[in-house]
């Protein structure tokens, strides 16, 4: 039962390129090869990673050190997300061996993997892809009633009451909710069912104004993150290989969906690129590089700059990665 590459309904039912750009970036305009590499912001990364058949979630320093689990839960703990005081970190557990079915639930718990606080009392169906509110007061997530067969956008209250679908325009595929950071916005992504056609869609909070960010040919991954000053969006596009030899990349968006910058440009298939998210000044972007099937965290300034690219690859695939303020 996976929730990362599907919809819900599904789920109940870098070697050359790495090399210049640890000296001179990706972005639209190169980096001088003698450019300052500027440190690394201040913060800790959460994310999920395998552990046997299930998932769990882990917190370590952006550049992967001092690695720490966080969960040992009974099924995956996926798609955490940080609140903005960087005290608590919500995400869903898909409870696979459930009886007498499979279902979703939010969890929200502390920084440290203390007080995990399971949201779900239906235990069936599924809700996933949780982010907090951009005022801290809700959780945003998707909603799959099994029932009904229908998944929505929805949000309620940090203590799982008060839920409120939100009213969609037409059915879709619905992954990965956020608000702006202004509250203005929510941004989700269209899921289909290979990936191929992923789209980020933004929409005003009660469900109007729904409008396309990017093309379905980009095939972009479910995790995204908004930079803290609302300017950019940070994406991965072509991120499920359905064209061969094409390679997964980071750019970042403006809210209009127009490219503000390439990230990476990785070519061949080989080596790829897959966003994290951004620090929380907004400054720098973490990612994930991938090497065949070897894996390393790197950071980049936000312009495409100063790529502080692994001084080795691993067997580690941290997925869906958060950087927080603690």
């Amino acid at each position: 039962m996976s929730i990362t590459r599907s919809p819900l309904r599904l789920v109940v039912a870098a070697a050359a390129c790495v090399a210049a750009l640890a000296a001179v970036g990706c972005g639209e305009d190169d980096a001088r090869p003698d450019a300052a590499i500027a440190p690394v912001a201040a913060g800790s990364i959460v994310y999920e990673k395998e552990v046997g058949a299930d998932t769990q979630l882990f917190s370590a320093r952006p550049d992967g050190t001092g690695e720490r689990r966080l969960t040992h839960v009974d099924g995956s703990a996926m798609h955490p997300d940080w609140s903005t005081d960087g005290k608590r970190i919500v995400f869903h557990i898909e409870h696979k061996n459930a009886k007498p079915e499979p279902y979703c639930s939010i969890v929200v718990m502390n920084a440290d993997g203390s007080a995990l606080t399971d949201l779900e009392s239906r235990q069936h169906g599924c809700d996933g892809w949780p982010s907090f509110s951009a005022d801290g007061e809700r959780i945003v997530f998707v909603n799959y009633d099994d029932a009904k067969d229908i998944e929505v956008p929805a949000t309620m209250d940090l203590a799982g009451r008060d839920r409120r679908d939100i009213k969609m325009p037409r059915e879709m595929g619905v992954g990965h909710p956020m608000t702006s950071p202004d509250g203005k916005w929510i941004t989700f992504v269209e899921m289909t069912e290979d990936g191929a056609g992923n789209s980020l869609f933004a929409m005003r909070p009660d469900g109007s104004q729904l409008r396309r960010l990017t093309p379905p040919s980009w095939g972009i991954a479910d995790k995204y993150d908004w930079s803290a000053d609302g300017k950019l969006i940070v994406l991965t596009t072509h991120a499920h290989f359905v064209v061969p030899g094409e390679s997964a990349n980071v750019v970042t968006i403006r809210p209009d969906g127009t490219i503000a910058t390439r990230i990476t440009r990785f070519t061949g298939g080989e080596e790829n690129a897959f966003a994290g998210s951004f620090s929380p000044d907004g400054r720098q972007i973490v990612l994930r590089l991938e090497r065949g099937t070897t894996y390393g965290l790197a950071t980049v300034d936000r312009d495409g700059r100063n790529l502080r690219a692994p001084s080795e690859f691993g067997t580690d695939r941290r997925r869906y990665i958060d950087w927080g303020t603690r």
